[in-house]
């Protein structure tokens, strides 16, 4: 018997699921949030605070994002942690340096400096992008679910965007597709796409392609704190409507009970818990292990496939002298190498300074999924590339290093002038196997932005992940959990209208 009741249980505490569970336990619900596994977004080597992933956000500015942080009243806090400078994005070519401002003169001025030879060519398609990114963001007053799944849905959708240059699959305007196909520039915004969405450069559609690139242009912004503030500030708004969050507990397994909901079994303590609805927040393959009837999600495959990894996400952190960091390098950047190539390897580059002698280098980059095998050796070549890149811009990096770090190849923090093995604060959640994923998807719907639906062929459970709207990345995070809110909280709207009633104000 369940020892306890809630109307909607949520697995995951990644970005989608407690932005989702905050919307929900704000409009009323009871909800609980199981972590599910999900690991810490830092840790701690020799005294220093290191994040695991990147925290950027692109796409703050944007009506969906901006929407949901109202809703929750974090868009006084999300203010106050943004650093006050204005710093651009900077992209760090071989032989080319390149800040992308906001100001469109500031950016005319770049252009002329570094790439005069396509200055006029680039000012025009910058142009174009700010025009897409004013009609996509239209379509945020036009309550349309992401993706549309019911047929009503799907014409509400193909109404509101009926006048955009994209058609269903996102095909249209190419980004960047006016300048030469080896340009430097065009290969460097390319590059740019997966770190700032949930897909390859190559999987993307020419709509979700314009909308990162007019993100990059508008500016790339990291909180004071990182993901960690974030996902403390999403906890704090759940717990503050009386609801709650169990970080460190996880559901074995989702019993369904037909009408009356689901029961949820938890793997430590043997706990049964019941509920209505179950919002899953972690990859699908990963809901598959929970239902007890696992051929269940068989026709969500059938139907759209089934997402599979093609790359993972790593970091590799430097802790180096204050003095070593180049005036000119911005705290966010990308560095681009093998540009004369048609997929050129880049490496996003973060600048944090400790104390004020010491700065952090975090390099974040993306390996393919055949130099991945979690049984053999460490990735050794993750720290040596790092380097590598970081070199191009840091000059006598080695002279200057502290130590160095990467929680995802299976090494251990080490020193770097006696190359001695440092202590960490959580060395259980390392290796090869806590690498995020980035999945490829046969059939992507809603201008290119979706991919899997938020509801399942499961009654009462959702989904809401990274895989829903990988297109936009930050933005779609947002944009997945604000439309899984809105379909669980009108399965409530007669409760909700029960509470609201004059007789609910009524005493006994």
């Amino acid at each position: 018997m369940p020892t306890s009741f809630y109307d909607v249980v949520v697995l995951g505490a990644n970005l989608e699921p407690l932005t989702c569970a905050a919307l929900l336990a704000g409009r009323g619900l009871r909800v609980l949030v199981l972590g599910q596994g999900t690991l810490a977004p830092s840790y701690t080597v020799d005294g220093v605070d290191v994040g695991r992933l990147e925290s950027t956000f692109a796409g703050l500015q944007s009506p969906w994002v901006q929407g949901v942080l109202e809703e929750l009243a974090l868009n006084q806090d999300v203010r106050q942690h943004m650093p006050h400078r204005e710093n651009p994005f900077q992209l760090l070519l071989p032989r080319r340096r390149l800040d992308l401002w906001k100001d469109a003169q500031r950016w005319a001025q770049e252009l002329s400096r570094e790439a005069p030879e396509v200055a006029s060519q680039a000012a025009d398609v910058s142009r174009t992008l700010r025009e897409i990114e004013k009609e996509l963001d239209a379509l945020a007053g036009s309550s349309l679910a992401w993706p549309p799944e019911s047929f009503a849905e799907r014409q509400r959708f193909s109404a509101a965007t009926a006048s955009q240059r994209f058609d269903r699959q996102g095909h249209g305007w190419a980004s960047w597709s006016q300048l030469p196909r080896l340009h430097p520039l065009r290969g460097a915004f390319d590059a740019s796409l997966p770190f700032f969405g949930g897909l390859l450069s190559r999987q993307h559609s020419d709509a979700t392609r314009a909308r990162l690139h007019a993100h990059l242009l508008g500016g790339v912004a990291e909180p004071t704190g990182g993901w960690m503030w974030l996902q403390q500030a999403l906890v704090s708004r759940i717990r503050a409507w009386g609801s709650d969050v169990r970080a460190s507990d996880r559901t074995e397994v989702i019993l369904p009970q037909g009408r009356h909901g689901h029961v949820l079994r938890l793997s430590r303590s043997d706990e049964e818990i019941g509920c209505m609805q179950v919002v899953h927040g972690t990859a699908v393959n990963e809901l598959s292990l929970l239902l007890s009837d696992r051929a269940a999600l068989a026709s969500l495959f059938d139907r759209f496939g089934e997402p599979r990894p093609r790359a993972y996400r790593c970091a590799v952190h430097l802790l180096v002298d204050r003095r070593c960091v180049p005036e000119a390098l911005e705290p966010l950047g990308l560095i681009v190498r093998g540009e004369e190539t048609p997929r050129p390897s880049a490496f996003l580059v973060r600048t944090r300074s400790v104390g004020d002698t010491r700065a952090l280098f975090t390099l974040h980059r993306l390996v393919d999924d055949h130099l991945i095998d979690t049984a053999s050796s460490p990735l050794r070549f993750v720290r040596e590339d790092a380097l590598d890149a970081l070199g191009t811009v840091v000059p006598f990096l080695d002279r200057h290093i502290r130590w160095i770090d990467s929680p995802h190849d299976g090494l251990p923090p080490r020193r770097w002038r006696n190359d001695t093995e440092l202590p960490c604060s959580d060395p259980w959640a390392r290796g090869p196997h806590t690498m995020p994923a980035v999945y490829e998807y046969p059939m992507k719907r809603a201008l290119g932005v979706c991919a899997l639906p938020s509801r399942t062929p499961v009654r009462g459970v959702f989904l809401c992940n990274d895989q829903v709207a990988p297109g936009w990345g930050f933005e779609g995070a947002f944009l997945a959990a604000a439309s899984t809110a809105r379909i669980v909280s009108s399965l409530y709207r007669r409760q909700t209208w029960l509470r609201k009633g004059s007789w609910a104000r009524r005493g006994l």
